[in-house]
């Protein structure tokens, strides 16, 4: 081999494709790409070469994903190659342009080949990815996937495969993909991966959670978080009902349920497998193990909430009358909710959330929003009574803002009752109520605001656990007293 040839980054082979032009462009449009050595691979010349290069650039200049369009090229040929073709619900995964992605599977779904192939179609993207388990053993389908794909184009430059310990594959283009084990912390550090593969993430605890989501931040990497529910508790399930929200553009939860599978599964969601299984599970745990969603946690205070159905960006302002529900939050956060009542249905349209803030800012900063102008009134918690040495929270309001609040005393469980009606209508089972997209701390609460787990022998309270709860403790003012 001459020494010319040494320097030459090797690209992949393989059997060739129907349509060589277009797996020349896109190889030749990656960053970095080698066009002399792709121009031999194709046996084109270099006149021909250029000459298609500026008409694909033509054609994209209309075009703003055009680097996007090059990149899902790539990885639709990489697929072709080795015979993956997605399932829709796993094409929306890879699809999606969210940088983090969670995706969650039902029990035997193919959710590690699709976390392999992900990894896969982006091999010529960057030069370091990690697959991160709870150990090592946990890497390897998704190794032993990646593996098998790179050998089946000739693309496997070395690999090291010990029988308890990491993994390691370089590519002939220089990739190198590695299995880390989140028992080894201190191994979760050092380089900077291009993207990251979260091998049954449901199993990580959120510190690592939290490592790998700082590790891809200097190279702007991507994390793809593949697992299964554990019972439907901790951050692995909470993410996913916050990432379900379709406005959020950095982070996206997805689910592959177990009939998606149709080599196990022939006959999709009908299955009679599939319906047996539905017959013989309780309805939340069999939609947790097989549909890939997690059941609400049954210390859940509002199991009605579903971000699918009460998170709308049909609850943005209308131009209505706005009311406020107020909690002063002398403890922690001072939350002020903006509510338009729409008939029977009601829209919290934003929120102010602020913590260890004085009144004052908390209305300067209500001020600033647009739809300040139409508020009418309000209610406040009945701690906005007191004054404690100084004017009260109803005095400061209507002093500084303007603003009557009225202030009823409402049961705690009596305003908890009352707001799940609004979360499923009792006569019709439909939502009266939508929140708006922004209002992040409401939705997170919903999700957060729990009971006391009586699981065991001790007595506990029948009140909710005093936490996550200052914006959704807000919200049940209103409803009671309006």
């Amino acid at each position: 081999m001459s020494r010319r040839q040494e320097r030459e980054p090797q690209t992949f082979q393989g059997p060739p494709m129907k349509d060589p032009r277009a797996e020349f462009l896109a190889l030749a449009r990656l960053p970095g790409a080698n066009r002399r050595a792709l121009f031999r691979r194709f046996g084109i010349s270099h006149t021909t070469g250029y000459r298609w290069l500026r008409e694909s650039q033509a054609q994209d200049a209309t075009s703003d994903h055009s680097s996007l369009k090059a990149q899902h090229t790539v990885r639709d040929l990489l697929w072709q190659r080795v015979g993956y073709d997605p399932t829709p619900a796993q094409l929306a995964a890879h699809d999606s342009q969210a940088r983090i992605r969670l995706v969650a599977g039902g029990e035997r779904a193919g959710k590690s080949r699709s976390a392999a192939m992900e990894l896969f179609g982006r091999l010529l993207e960057g030069r370091l990815y990690w697959l991160v388990g709870p150990d090592y053993s946990l890497c390897r389908p998704e190794f032993d996937y990646i593996l098998d794909a790179c050998r089946r184009i000739d693309a496997v430059a070395s690999v090291r495969y010990p029988a308890n310990n990491r993994c390691e594959l370089i590519t002939r283009t220089g990739a190198r993909i590695v299995a880390r084990s989140a028992r080894e912390p201190e191994r979760l550090a050092g380089e900077a991966p291009d993207g990251v593969l979260g091998c049954e993430a449901a199993q990580l605890p959120r510190s690592v959670f939290l490592r790998l989501r700082g590790r891809v931040a200097e190279r702007r990497g991507w994390l793809w978080l593949s697992g299964t529910f554990e019972g439907s508790r901790g951050w692995y399930a909470n993410k996913f009902r916050a990432w379900q929200l379709a406005e959020r553009t950095d982070a996206r939860a997805f689910s592959i349920p177990s009939w998606e599978n149709r080599a196990i599964y022939p006959g999709g969601r009908e299955d009679p497998e599939i319906e047996d299984l539905e017959a013989m599970f309780p309805p939340d745990l069999f939609m947790e193990r097989f549909g890939g969603v997690p059941c609400p946690p049954s210390t859940l205070v509002f199991r009605e909430f579903d971000p699918r159905v009460h998170v709308s960006a049909g609850a943005r302002p209308s131009g209505s009358p706005v009311e406020l529900a107020i909690d002063p939050g002398y403890a922690g956060a001072y939350a002020v909710l903006a509510i338009e009542q729409r008939g029977p249905h009601v829209a919290v349209i934003d929120e102010v959330y602020l913590r260890r803030t004085a009144a004052g800012d908390v209305i300067a900063a209500c001020r600033q929003r647009p739809w300040w102008p139409r508020v009418r009134g309000g209610v406040i918690d009945i701690a906005g009574r007191q004054h404690h040495a100084a004017p009260s929270q109803i005095e400061i309001w209507a002093s500084l803002a303007h603003v009557r609040l009225r202030s009823h005393r409402v049961f705690l469980r009596d305003g908890i009752d009352r707001l799940r009606t609004f979360l499923s209508d009792p006569a019709s089972g439909s939502p009266r109520l939508a929140i708006a997209p922004n209002c992040r701390w409401l939705i997170q609460e919903f999700g957060r605001y729990r009971y006391h787990d009586d699981s065991g022998l001790k007595s506990v309270s029948e009140d909710p656990i005093d936490r996550d709860n200052h914006a959704a403790v807000t919200f049940t003012k209103h409803p009671a007293n309006h």
